[in-house]
């Protein structure tokens, strides 16, 4: 049984966060969202996930200027980061930038699911 763990998910498609969030939930995990990489800095530092699940195009803000944001904060230095994209050319991009993890889209959920234990152990 693993501790009870928040993931904050930015995507700006609200089908794929709600179906991100369920697949999460079911896990166990308790779930925050944001819609873009704007929202998804402010929710990090409000609620304090211990794992970001992220998209790399959105607007407003980029996932990947998030997590440089993100990186740039010393609480989060050990905050798995973890990109979700369709654009699998932006992965070394996002690794650069600080992401733990990418996984391209469409997702899968046992795959995922995998990753983000293995992010959390």
């Amino acid at each position: 049984m693993r501790m009870i763990e928040k993931i904050l998910v930015v995507e700006d498609h609200s089908d794929t966060r709600d179906g991100l969030a369920k697949i999460l939930e079911l896990e166990g995990y308790v779930i925050v969202t944001a819609e873009d990489g704007r929202e998804g800095l402010k929710i990090a530092q409000e609620e304090s996930p211990n794992l970001i699940l992220t998209d790399v195009m959105m607007p407003n803000m980029d996932g990947i200027e998030m997590i440089k944001l993100i990186r740039e904060q010393s609480r989060f230095s050990r905050t798995p980061i973890m990109v979700l994209s369709a654009y699998i050319d932006k992965a070394s991009d996002a690794m650069k930038a600080g992401a733990n993890s990418v996984l391209p889209k469409p997702v899968d959920a046992n795959l995922l699911i995998r990753n983000i234990d293995r992010l959390l152990a």
